[in-house]
């Protein structure tokens, strides 16, 4: 048989794929946060009809004879281009300018934590009857709800985490921030009396507020010259999902030291932050709120029935080393995958993530023109490989009428 035949046949099959891709991106050229992908050919292996030969000082060198045996599909790659973005006026419609996604996933039992993890452009979001935000398949949009970061600043512990008096401070005090309430405050983790502050350090009667970063986990205070300082420890880091890390902060301080938990710690003590964070839920915004907004960094915050401006929450975005290694599992949905990477977790402004833009939808970025460009090459594609079959056929008949 003819190797052209067989080249025709993997020429056909390929452009038909093509085809194929092309004609889901014309699909969904109307659909919110779609991604178009794109058909990318090689060729298949090459037979040698002979090798190449070096020069001799009589003759030349000359190159190899080869045959090649067809064509193969290399990749289908998804093009994470940003599409426009459409205005909607709608406070709950969002859209990120950046490389981020929105993280939808499953509660977890009682609304504490979140299963099923998946990632989306697409940011039409709703309220439903308890005031939960969800996307139209009902999961929930993952972030931080204000009431997972409050905690009581007055609180005294020992090292097994029994409630203390002044008479009996410990020498190493653990804060389990598990079963308490905590509140987001300017995209800070804050354990202090005041919102803003882990702990408050008093030197020489100098007051310096210590604060954790979310995103990162790094330690700072800022003295009264405006220096600031890193405190050194294991991070503090959130798992997807908002699952909680197991790692914990530890922070050591110096002699004479006092915390925002009026708990003196000696020289050789270490104040012990757990960075556990099972209790989070999902943003919830009250139903008697009078009405709601959504700011650049994700802050979700509503007016109450008293007029009175309270913060619900923020929304915590996803980012991916290589974006391109998601894959698509239908429903405008990515799921990670070990070509992806794992996924980075933040606030959006922070870490080149991205901005949230309320009252706008990011559409398709599908180019009909370049679509329809594709089709006709795609097209084309098709029917010249179809033409060397038939070719190949009548070569192979005018073999077949030698006999007559």
């Amino acid at each position: 048989m003819l190797r052209s035949m067989y080249s025709g046949i993997s020429g056909l099959k390929n452009h038909q794929t093509k085809l194929d891709v092309i004609g889901n991106n014309i699909s969904n050229v109307n659909t919110y946060g779609f991604k178009k992908s794109r058909v990318v050919f090689k060729d298949l292996i090459s037979q040698n009809i002979s090798g190449a030969s070096a020069a001799t000082p009589t003759r030349g060198g000359i190159n190899s004879k080869q045959v090649g045996l067809g064509s193969q599909i290399a990749a289908i790659d998804t093009i994470h281009g940003s599409g426009s973005l459409q205005t909607t006026s709608r406070t709950l419609d969002l859209a990120i300018s950046g490389d981020g996604f929105f993280q939808v996933a499953d509660s977890a039992a009682g609304l504490s934590g979140y299963t099923n993890t998946q990632y989306t452009r697409a940011g039409n979001f709703y309220m439903d009857a308890d005031g939960y935000l969800v996307n139209s398949d009902g999961k929930y949009l993952v972030g931080f709800d204000a009431n997972t970061y409050l905690l009581n600043g007055d609180q005294r512990v020992d090292e097994n985490g029994t409630a203390i008096t002044p008479s009996t401070p410990p020498t190493q005090a653990d804060i389990d921030a598990l079963n308490e309430a905590l509140r987001v405050e300017d995209g800070k983790l804050v354990f202090g009396e005041e919102p803003g502050t882990i702990a408050e350090v008093d030197y020489d009667g100098e007051t310096y507020p210590i604060e954790v970063n979310l995103a990162t986990g790094v330690l700072t205070f800022t003295d009264k010259n405006g220096e600031t300082y890193t405190l050194t420890g294991d991070s503090a880091a959130l798992k997807e999902g908002g699952d909680p890390a197991t790692d914990t902060i530890t922070i050591s301080l110096g002699n004479n030291y006092h915390t925002a938990f009026n708990s003196a710690i000696s020289a050789e003590g270490k104040l012990t932050f757990e960075s556990a964070l099972t209790t989070l839920k999902p943003i919830r915004i009250p139903t008697t709120a009078q009405s709601m907004s959504i700011g650049q960094d994700g802050t979700v915050n509503f007016v109450d029935k008293d007029g009175v401006l309270l913060s619900a929450g923020q929304i915590q975005l996803a980012k991916f080393p290589n974006t391109g290694g998601l894959e698509k599992v239908g429903g405008n949905y990515y799921q990670e995958t070990t070509n992806s990477g794992v996924p980075v977790l933040g606030f959006a402004t922070e870490s080149g993530i991205g901005s949230i833009q309320s009252g706008f939808l990011e559409m398709s970025n599908v180019d009909l023109s370049e679509e329809f460009t594709e089709m006709i090459v795609a097209q084309r594609g098709f029917q010249a490989n179809s033409r060397i079959i038939t070719t190949s056929d009548e070569i192979l008949q005018e073999l077949v009428n030698l006999k007559r």
